[in-house]
């Protein structure tokens, strides 16, 4: 199926922008990816249930939402074109899931399941390689979103989420927004409207 192949050679790409690798190697690697397709408003995973996708999205918008104790949807982070995903808690623990991972658009997956990964990591060292460098980009995003998140102030969270995501801006409710910048919505559409104001 074209679409397919469209998906797999996209992957091909991602692999070969981080590390160098034989072609047979690549073909037999992409070749154990699935594709799934998640329409809007879906759950791609469920508080209660095992993560058990690792991968990357192809086309569309996920969120994942954690609730806090008081039962409120707090947002994790939003992963779009060519995002890499998994719940990590879950998925390599084989665990129960804290997080909701739902579609904010239609979107496409490409991944594997725990099994898969595990006998890629034994056939091919270089895919390994592959992972760990996914995994040191990540964890320096993740720790990066944390610090602004704790040491700026509403205003300066807004702007620096402005700059670093202007595309996200576009595509995500700002609701979700306010609640990933952990401010309250009104809180969000009063900056919004003095930094418009205050624009030349």
């Amino acid at each position: 199926m074209k679409n397919e192949r469209d998906v797999l050679e996209n992957l091909k790409e991602k692999i070969r922008s981080l590390v160098r690798m034989d072609d047979n190697d690549l073909e037999a690697i992409v070749n154990q990816f699935e594709c799934r397709k998640i329409a809007k408003n879906d759950f791609l995973l469920k508080e209660g249930d095992r993560c058990d996708f690792w991968g990357f999205v192809h086309t569309g918008l996920v969120r994942s939402y954690t609730y806090t104790d008081t039962g409120e949807e707090y947002t994790n982070g939003c992963i779009r074109e060519n995002g890499f995903i998994t719940e990590s808690l879950s998925f390599f623990a084989q665990s129960k899931s804290l997080v909701n991972v739902v579609a904010l658009e239609d979107t496409q997956l490409v991944y594997v399941n725990y099994i898969k990964l595990q006998k890629l990591y034994e056939g091919f060292p270089v895919f390994e390689k592959f992972a760990r460098i996914l995994y040191e980009e990540r964890l320096a995003g993740m720790k990066a979103g944390i610090l602004y998140r704790v040491q700026l102030d509403a205003k300066s969270r807004y702007l620096h989420f402005v700059k670093t995501q202007p595309e996200l801006m576009k595509r995500v409710p700002l609701k979700y927004i306010a609640s990933y910048l952990n401010i309250t919505d009104s809180t969000l559409s009063r900056i919004r409207r003095k930094t418009l104001h205050s624009q030349p």
